[in-house]
C-alpha cells in the first residue's frame, strides 16, 4: 500500500514537473517571438516630380497597427487586410511622408500586394509633387507605435546614383539634395527603351515558342503576316491599357496563362488538319501576351513621366526584335512545308512544345 502511494506521489510530481516544464517553455517561447525584431524592407525612387516608396512589411505589424486581432502564430487572412483599406490609407498618410522643398507631396492611394501572405504584404506608394523634387525631405515612422524595437532598411535611388538608409526610432527621416543629370533628349530615351523592347521579345522564350507554335503550320508567306499582325494588334491593346491602369490583373495568373495559351496552340496543331482561322487564335492569345509585356515594362522602373513615349518606344521594340523571329523562322518553315514528312514531323513538334508549355502551366500556378 505505501509503495502505491509513493508511485502516485511520484506520478503527481512527475505530472507536475511536466507541467511546470511546459508552462516555463511556453512562456519563454512566447517572450522569444514577442521580442522578435520589427523590420520593414524599403525602397524610394526619385524621378522628376515624382517619389515611388515600396514597402515590404510584416503582415502581423501591420494587422497590429491597424487594430486587427492577431497573434505571432496565427495567420492573418488577406480579407482581413481587405476590409480595412482605408485604415491603411490613413495609416500611411499620417505617418510615412514626402516632401519637395518642405512642400508636401501628396500621394495615390496604396498598392497592396498579397503574394507574400501569410508573412508579409508589399504596399506601393507613388507621391506626386508640385515641381521636380531638388530638395528630398522623407519623413518615416511607421510602426514605431506599436513596436520602438522597430527598423526600416532600404535603399534610396536617384538620378544621379544609390544610397542606403536605416529608419529606426532615433533616426526617423533624412533630407538631402537630389542630384540631377543631364536632360536627356527624346530621341535618347525613345532609343534606349525601344532597344529593350527588342531585347525583351528575343529572351523571351515563351513568347518565341508562342510565335513558334503558331507559324510551324503556315504554308505560305501571307498566313504567317496574318498571324503576326493578329498578335501584334492584340498585344499592343492590352500592353496600352495595362500602362494606363485600365487593366491590371495578378502577374502569376498572367505567366500561368500565357504557358497555357502555349499548351493549346500545340494541341490544335496536333488534332487538327486546317488551320485558317489561325489568325484569330493568334489574336485572342495575344491579349493575354501583352499582359506580359506590360509586366516588364512596368518592372523597368520608367516612372509616370513620357509615358506615352515610352509605351511607344518599346511596343516598337517588341515588334522589330518579333519581326526578327519571323524572318529567321520563315525559310525554313517554307522549305519544311514542301516536303513529304511535313505533317508527321510538326505533330512531333507540337508535341515537344506541348511538353515544355504544359511543364511551365505547373511551374507558375502551382509552384510559385
Amino acid at each position: 500500500m505505501r509503495t502505491a502511494g509513493k508511485a502516485l506521489v511520484t506520478q503527481r510530481h512527475c505530472f507536475w514537473a511536466f507541467f511546470l516544464g511546459a508552462f516555463l517553455a511556453v512562456i519563454t517561447f512566447d517572450n522569444v517571438l514577442a521580442h522578435k525584431t520589427s523590420l520593414t524592407a524599403a525602397q524610394i525612387s526619385v524621378s522628376g516630380r515624382e517619389a515611388v516608396v515600396e514597402l515590404k512589411v510584416s503582415a502581423h505589424d501591420l494587422a497590429v497597427a491597424l487594430g486587427i486581432q492577431t497573434d505571432l502564430i496565427t495567420p492573418v487572412p488577406r480579407a482581413a487586410f481587405e476590409e480595412r483599406l482605408e485604415p491603411l490609407n490613413r495609416y500611411l498618410g499620417e505617418r510615412l511622408s514626402i516632401l519637395a522643398q518642405n512642400s508636401p507631396c501628396p500621394p495615390q492611394p496604396p498598392a497592396v500586394d498579397f503574394s507574400l501572405l501569410p508573412e508579409n504584404l508589399l504596399l506601393l506608394l507613388v507621391y506626386d509633387c508640385p515641381a521636380r523634387i531638388e530638395q528630398l525631405k522623407v519623413n518615416y515612422l511607421l510602426f514605431f507605435d506599436i513596436d520602438l524595437t522597430h527598423r526600416s532598411l532600404g535603399r534610396l535611388i536617384l538620378p544621379g546614383g544609390e544610397e542606403q538608409f536605416l529608419f529606426d526610432r532615433s533616426l526617423t527621416g533624412f533630407e538631402l539634395e537630389v542630384i540631377q543629370p543631364p536632360n536627356r533628349s527624346w530621341t535618347e530615351q525613345f532609343r534606349r527603351v525601344f532597344v529593350l523592347g527588342v531585347e525583351h521579345i528575343l529572351m523571351g522564350y515563351d513568347h518565341i515558342l508562342f510565335l513558334l507554335a503558331l507559324l510551324v503550320v503556315a504554308k505560305q508567306f501571307w498566313q504567317m503576316v496574318k498571324v503576326a499582325s493578329a498578335f501584334t494588334v492584340a498585344h499592343s491593346i492590352t500592353l496600352a491599357l495595362a500602362w494606363y491602369g485600365i487593366v491590371d490583373l495578378p502577374s502569376r495568373l498572367v505567366e500561368g496563362a500565357i504557358a497555357l495559351s502555349i499548351a493549346i496552340v500545340a494541341i490544335e496543331n496536333i488534332v487538327r488538319q486546317r488551320f485558317g482561322h489561325r489568325w484569330v487564335l493568334a489574336g485572342i492569345f495575344g491579349l493575354i501576351h501583352g499582359l506580359g509585356f506590360y509586366s516588364v515594362l512596368r518592372d523597368l522602373g520608367l516612372g509616370q513621366n513620357d509615358m506615352a513615349l515610352n509605351l511607344l518606344a518599346f511596343n516598337l521594340g517588341v515588334e522589330a526584335g518579333q519581326l526578327v523571329i519571323i524572318v529567321l523562322f520563315f525559310v525554313p518553315i517554307i522549305w519544311w512545308s514542301r516536303q513529304h514528312w511535313y505533317r508527321p514531323s510538326t505533330r512531333a513538334c507540337s508535341v515537344a512544345i506541348l511538353l515544355v508549355a504544359s511543364w511551365w502551366v505547373i511551374e507558375r500556378v502551382f509552384l510559385r
